[in-house]
């Protein structure tokens, strides 16, 4: 899964809570005497693999604030509930939305790493996996991911913008005149295809942490994860060919589909760790500086 064991639970102090909430639930009720091991990685939730009679479990008991960052844990479970009978996701043990319990098959294999996106033939399997996706019917219940709004709720109760923020905030509002203004059709999306959330079984790519899924733009899904890996022309050509799914006009608003992307991002790191200043994360920092560098015209004209 997307985490790497770091320390028995009982360790963590969390054992009790833990074991609580999984026998709170009847299809985890048996895994609740399981052997806990906490996992590492993801800055919001808390993740465990549990070991029971034989078999392996990934656990997450979900962030108590994830709401603010835009996380619908009903339409995560319906989205879930389509993605892994596709084949795309571990199998579901348990979707709770009122804990944020989740509880799906542990995948034997390695998280990606950042080089690994550009191994020999990687990029064709990501791009078979996102073609598969947005294929799928979107099934009824699932969220309605427009990241226009998300950058309006994420934005909602920050600090006064100084001139940089108001600058990226003037940009931000031509990008997303555009990417909103224009007619597409919505695919059921991943939003966050981040390598970490990329478990290589060997025969077969997994796509995890589904927070984010949802109705959306197949556009923004597929700058979204060449954003997050900085790609360039030659591994973005090669990544587009094998997707196959993107016209001429689409192709045109990539550029500013990723500066949106980007821009959504440099909002949830501020949001997510609003109580430490501004710049204290480095993602945060690094995102402002590419935003604020952006050569796209589209998006640049008439500010700086």
């Amino acid at each position: 899964m997307p985490d790497s064991p770091t320390a028995d639970a009982e360790s963590s102090g969390e054992e009790p809570a833990v074991r609580t909430l999984l026998a709170g639930h009847p299809a985890t009720r048996p895994l609740a005497g399981g052997l806990l091991t906490l996992l590492d990685g993801g800055l919001s939730n808390r993740a465990w693999r549990v070991e029971q009679d034989g078999e392996a479990w990934f656990v997450r008991s979900g962030h108590p604030g994830a709401a603010r960052l835009g996380v619908d844990r009903a339409s995560e479970c319906v989205v879930l509930e389509a993605v892994s009978a596709a084949g795309l996701a571990p199998g579901v043990l348990a979707c709770d939305p009122a804990s944020g319990l989740l509880v799906t098959r542990f995948i034997e294999g390695p998280t990606w790493r950042a080089e690994d996106v550009l191994a020999e033939g990687n990029l064709g399997r990501v791009a078979e996996r996102l073609r598969c996706l947005h294929g799928l019917p979107i099934p009824a219940g699932a969220q309605e991911v427009r990241y226009s709004a998300q950058a309006r709720r994420l934005a909602a109760g920050l600090p006064a913008r100084s001139r940089d923020e108001a600058v990226l905030h003037e940009r931000a509002t031509r990008a997303f005149t555009v990417l909103d203004g224009r007619g597409y059709s919505p695919a059921l999306c991943h939003h966050d295809l981040h390598h970490l959330n990329l478990i290589d079984a060997g025969d077969r790519l997994w796509l995890v942490d589904w927070e984010y899924g949802g109705r959306g733009d197949r556009l923004l899904d597929v700058a979204g994860f060449l954003a997050l890996h900085e790609l360039g022309p030659e591994p973005t050509r090669i990544f587009l060919e094998a997707y196959g799914r993107l016209g001429p006009d689409e192709r045109a608003l990539l550029g500013a589909a990723r500066w949106a992307f980007d821009y959504v991002q440099w909002l949830w790191y501020r949001r997510r760790f609003e109580a430490a200043a501004t710049g204290a994360h480095a993602r945060e920092g690094s995102l402002a500086r590419r935003l604020l560098h952006c050569d796209n015209a589209l998006i640049a004209q008439g500010s700086g």
